[in-house]
């Protein structure tokens, strides 16, 4: 290539010379030379072509390069696609196996919250049956025999004699007349009159008792307690006791006194264990889930 430039700068300085005289070797020497340039034309059109032929090449490298590439990345999000796809149907039978533990976790806790509900829907069922049995024991006890002494005389006999009392017999047996006949509130009157007129007569606690038995059975739970107690503080020593007691315990029973009326029906064990009402006061301490040990019972050591 040096060589080539060379002879272009020789022809050059040639023809720039004063023409003298053509001679021979001068004729010669211009053929070389036109030869020459036209060698280098020759050599230049040759380089020229191969240059763009690598031109060409080299822009359809890149062309194939560019393809190849846009190639890739259509496969790429071909190939992400279909992970995407195969990923979501590998997971749609954990996602419908993750929902049905799901479900059946809430069906469980619905089960349990309902087997909740219905053991306190029983136990209030239960309850009910309790306190309605308590009372048809209630209106089912025997009624008082009337006294001995005096003979039941019409309940018209002290008409005659306007407030004038009648007989205690009178009175009583009206009074349990009508307790026997159903007569409540009749009946609830006279044995108050009775109880007023004659509170030291013997059937006077057991009045008391019958009265306090009607204000329970018709729900009237603070005047049964006020009954009851009457015959605790004014006939302690009575035969009739251990039934106030009793009785008085179902009342505070039925007024949600839960620990009052335990300690009644305990009271009716430590007392009076040989009376008919210890084994009703240990069977109501057991639907109430306590002990029907007596407090302060200690075992006496020989």
């Amino acid at each position: 290539m040096k060589r080539i430039l060379c002879s272009i700068a020789l022809s050059t300085l040639l023809l720039s010379a004063p023409l003298f005289a053509a001679s021979k070797e001068q004729q010669e020497m211009q053929r070389d030379i036109a030869q020459l340039q036209d060698q280098v034309r020759a050599l230049q059109s040759t380089v020229d072509q191969r240059l763009a032929s690598m031109q060409t090449l080299l822009e359809q490298s890149l062309e194939a390069g560019n393809r190849t590439g846009r190639d890739v990345s259509v496969l790429g999000s071909s190939v992400k696609d279909m992970l995407d796809r195969e990923l979501k149907d590998a997971l749609r039978p954990i996602a419908g196996l993750t929902a049905k533990v799901d479900n059946l976790n809430n069906d469980s806790s619905e089960v349990r919250n309902s087997l909740t509900d219905l053991n306190a829907q029983m136990n209030r069922v239960l309850q009910k049956l309790t306190d309605i049995d308590n009372a048809i024991k209630v209106l089912q006890a025997p009624a008082p025999a009337p006294p001995a002494q005096d003979a039941v005389v019409p309940q018209t006999s002290g008409a005659s004699r306007p407030g004038a009392v009648p007989p205690a017999s009178v009175l009583y047996g009206n009074a349990n007349n009508d307790y026997s006949s159903g007569k409540y509130d009749l009946a609830a009157g006279e044995f108050t009159d009775f109880v007023r007129a004659y509170p030291d007569d013997p059937f006077a606690p057991k009045a008391l008792v019958y009265l306090g038995q009607i204000h329970l059975s018709q729900m009237k739970y603070d005047l049964a307690v006020t009954d009851f107690d009457s015959v605790l503080e004014r006939y302690p020593e009575s035969k009739d006791t251990p039934d106030a007691y009793f009785m008085k315990g179902m009342a505070l029973k039925y007024l949600g006194r839960r620990n009052d009326a335990a300690d009644q029906f305990k009271t009716v064990i430590r007392k009076y264990p040989k009376s008919d009402r210890k084994l009703e006061a240990e069977e109501q301490l057991k639907a109430m889930g306590l002990s029907a040990t007596p407090a302060g019972a200690v075992r006496k050591k020989k």
